[in-house]
């Protein structure tokens, strides 16, 4: 299982550009969880989710405002989680973030009011495009904050 992505990975399973991915970092709205002295960044799975979130509610027309203080809470939410990040459901609205621990069956017009997130869809992703698991790198290598739910 691959726990660190480079900014270009991140770009190719996330499916937006290398330069959005640099404008958050440079933002301070979604930055590596890892940053090298010499300023290589590696993000971690946790990140990764974080920026699969905001492409999708951007994508629904969340304004940059409320794209934030929605990321701002899931940020808050994910410590309070005590399952494994992967088995977890997760449908956003506009003024709420609900988490499920496995699938949620919705009907029509539920999914009409909740953009629901499957974490496993996005490790299924990852898995997909790098089958070989590993970066040569560890955590070690890097200072900087963590999130730590990868």
């Amino acid at each position: 299982m691959k726990s660190f992505f480079t900014p270009k990975e991140v770009a190719r399973v996330i499916d937006i550009s290398y330069r959005q991915i640099q404008y958050w970092d440079k933002t301070s709205f979604i930055k590596p969880s890892y940053r090298r002295k010499s300023k290589y960044r590696l993000y971690t799975f946790t990140d990764l989710f974080q920026l699969k979130i905001s492409k999708v509610l951007r994508q629904r027309g969340f304004s940059i405002q409320k794209l934030r203080k929605t990321i701002e809470a899931l940020r808050s939410l994910l410590p309070q989680v005590s399952h494994p990040l992967i088995e977890l459901t997760f449908l956003v609205d506009e003024d709420k973030i609900l988490v499920f621990n496995g699938d949620v069956v919705m009907d029509e017009k539920a999914t009409e009011n909740y953009i629901k997130f499957r974490v496993r869809e996005l490790r299924e992703d990852v898995d997909k495009l790098f089958p070989s698991a590993g970066t040569g790198a560890t955590a070690g290598e890097f200072a900087g904050r963590k999130i730590g739910y990868a």
